[in-house]
């Protein structure tokens, strides 16, 4: 698809996609089941002469955020080649799509806020919302987030919480609050990870310290800022994609980390566990 603008859908609009390709019905089946998009990477949800799906879908999204059936399910119901990129922090997409000015991707995986920064760049398509009938199955509160009231740009597919997921046979206590990364006891210290991306690098700090996470005021965020530096100093580093594996080794101890990543680890290593801490956490 050649162009510029990128459809922001989740994992429940491919899905959506797929039931329609498997409908049988002209009008709702395999045509239906493109999509309309006016920018991205190959082509792969226009239509061929004969008005049939093919080309190839070019998708980015984190790793083991897909069921492994669903893309080959995919491939054989519509003829449609898919393309599955990784990336391991919005970031790293973001980061790509803006040296490509938009391009390069037909569905991309983000958290929120960054669906806003798309869609400020003109780099988002407005989704037919015709063409993607399980968007009925959510709940009305999920078609009216703040950052894309009404799924005009995105569709939501998981969602979850951040908190600390520790070692329950190696450590004494459960960390039950967000200063333990700042005044850990002995057994924690230099053993812990916190998250380094930009949206929750600050949130410990902040609700440690009894202010909003979406707080704009300098002073409360120099204050976080200061609250951080002086975690810094107990902690093995800032780490968003292998502080799991580092629970598992034992390497690390207690790490801030998402609710689903926590899951994961506790696959492999029956002794972790996950707690919300007691000042809060996001959603």
């Amino acid at each position: 698809m050649g162009g510029a603008r990128l459809r922001l859908l989740a994992v429940v609009a491919v899905l959506a996609m797929l039931a329609a390709a498997c409908g049988g019905d002209d009008d709702g089946g395999a045509t239906g089941a493109t999509g309309e998009t006016t920018g991205g990477a190959t082509g792969a949800t226009g239509e061929t002469g004969g008005g049939e799906l093919g080309g190839t879908l070019v998708i980015s999204n984190w790793d083991q955020y897909m069921p492994e059936d669903l893309i080959p399910s995919f491939e054989e119901a519509t003829g449609v080649d898919v393309e599955l990129a990784l990336h391991t922090t919005n970031e790293d997409i973001m980061g790509k799509i803006t040296a490509q000015n938009g391009g390069g991707f037909d569905l991309v995986f983000v958290s929120g806020p960054f669906v806003q920064a798309l869609v400020a760049q003109g780099w988002a398509a407005e989704l037919d919302h015709s063409k993607i009938p399980n968007l009925a199955n959510l709940y009305p509160e999920a078609s009216q987030l703040g950052y894309d009231p009404g799924n005009v740009h995105s569709v939501p597919y998981a969602w979850g919480t951040t908190g600390i997921c520790y070692r329950t046979d190696m450590v004494s206590e459960a960390p039950t609050s967000w200063e333990v990364f700042r005044d850990p006891p002995d057994e924690l210290d230099g053993k812990m990870t916190m998250l380094g991306t930009d949206r929750w690098l600050l949130q410990p700090a902040l609700l440690s310290l009894g202010y909003s996470i979406n707080t704009t005021d300098p002073a409360q965020i120099e204050e976080a800022v200061e609250w951080t530096l002086e975690a810094k100093r107990h902690l093995l580093g800032f780490d968003d994609t292998t502080f799991y594996s580092k629970l598992v080794s034992g390497e690390a101890l207690a790490v801030h980390a998402w609710d689903g990543w926590c899951e994961y680890g506790r696959a492999e290593e029956p002794n972790i566990d996950f707690v919300v801490p007691e000042e809060g956490s996001d959603v």
